[in-house]
């Protein structure tokens, strides 16, 4: 292989140290040497005056889980690596029950998902990653299998318990996925029908990621006042990590809605005594005071959402049920997840909404903010972005070494 100088660079080694001025040399893909000036011998040499040469990025969390199958380039996220798998719902597998019915029908509202729809023939996690080899991913990616995927398939979008069978029967999912190859275990405690699951649940299964030395990653229950509050959720996480003796990583990091903001000393105070404690846990942080999510997990009561969709619509067609609904949605506003901070931000029956909040939306329609929620999401899946966190709660997380940039 040739040898390569990349000269007259900005380096930021990842040190941390300040940023200078050098020349790299590299060999068989290496870095050999960085020098200050000293010229040595290369076969091809790159003049870098102006650019900036860092170590490889690490996007921690995404959703990118068919994403590589329909780009094995990766443009979206050049040159990075990516965990994927995230907050409970591993897309791409397993897609047995419930959990394959959802995908077909998520990718059928978006367009067949690309044309992914005819191209999954598999249904266990080893078929998935094998799939992910042969679209030819440019970039390293880490698989995690997650706990809601796993439910739907096993006893779908219900809001009950597992039998002792079907617990059983996810737990061979979970260990049957991590043997294939996913390095990690996660949840989605805010999302339904993660939302479901009792905390024994999520233990049992985070033991089977605890035995193979691989992690649990979660979207914590609570991330302000919706059900049991921010730092009940936080805790729980670190005690499913404690009995189930695994490695702890908890996703977006923030102090959601009004109510906590202020808090994100007390939040670090708890992480720190935690790893003091000896356990392993870590987070991650959007660096921005914004969150993107579906319609039903930003302002939907999660009882409505059991059974999944069609549950919901029926809720909906009912009008005593609906007046319920109407209600619960009022709770959440008034919790702090303000209509002005919610935007659409994929809406495929009428595009003409996106970039709207909910509060000017309502004033179209010529009716209450609640009312209208259920009007877009009668038409169709919404995407939105939220406006929910503070920034000054924002940069006291991004300054501390036990969380990263996600």
């Amino acid at each position: 292989m040739d040898k390569i100088e990349i000269k007259n660079a900005t380096i930021i080694d990842g040190l941390g140290g300040d940023p200078y001025i050098g020349n790299l040399y590299l060999n068989d893909g290496k870095i050999i040497a960085i020098t200050h000036g000293e010229s040595l011998d290369s076969d091809i040499s790159i003049d870098a005056t102006g650019k900036t040469v860092t170590p490889g990025f690490i996007d921690l969390h995404t959703h990118s889980d068919l994403s590589f199958l329909l780009d094995s380039t990766a443009q979206s996220k050049v040159r990075q690596g990516v965990t994927i798998g995230n907050c409970g719902g591993s897309r791409g597998a397993p897609l047995i029950g419930e959990s394959r019915e959802l995908l077909m029908l998520q990718l059928e509202a978006y367009e067949n998902g690309g044309g992914l729809t005819d191209k999954i023939n598999w249904t266990d996690y080893a078929g998935y990653i094998e799939a992910s080899r042969k679209s030819g991913a440019t970039l390293n990616v880490a698989f995690q299998v997650g706990h809601s995927t796993v439910r739907s398939a096993v006893i779908g979008q219900e809001d009950r318990p597992p039998t002792a069978d079907e617990l059983t029967e996810m737990k061979r999912l979970v260990a049957e996925s991590l043997d294939a190859g996913a390095l990690g275990f996660s949840t989605g405690l805010f999302y339904a029908p993660g939302y479901y699951a009792r905390t024994d649940e999520v233990i049992s299964l985070a033991e089977e990621a605890g035995k193979r030395n691989k992690l649990y990653s979660t979207h914590q229950r609570d991330e302000g006042i919706s059900s049991v509050g921010l730092f009940v959720s936080l805790n729980e996480a670190i005690e499913i990590g404690r009995r189930a003796e695994c490695k702890v990583q908890i996703s977006h990091v923030k102090c959601d809605t009004f109510s906590v903001w202020g808090k994100a000393d007390k939040y670090l105070e708890l992480l720190e005594s935690t790893v003091t404690e000896g356990l392993d846990v870590r987070g991650d942080q959007y660096p921005y005071p914004r969150s993107s999510t579906s319609i039903t997990g930003a302002i939907f009561p999660r009882w409505s959402l059991s059974g999944g969709r069609d549950e919901t619509l029926k809720i909906m067609a009912d009008e005593v049920s609906r007046g319920e609904l109407i209600d619960g949605i009022n709770e959440i506003i008034d919790k702090g997840r303000t209509t002005d901070g919610i935007m659409i931000a994929r809406y495929v029956p009428d595009e003409s909404l996106e970039g709207k909040n909910i509060t000017e939306i309502s004033q179209i329609m010529g009716t209450t903010p609640a009312e209208a929620v259920l009007r877009v999401y009668q038409e169709g899946e919404v995407s939105v972005v939220m406006k929910s966190m503070d920034q000054k709660d924002v940069d006291t997380f991004a300054k501390h070494p036990l969380v990263a940039v996600a």
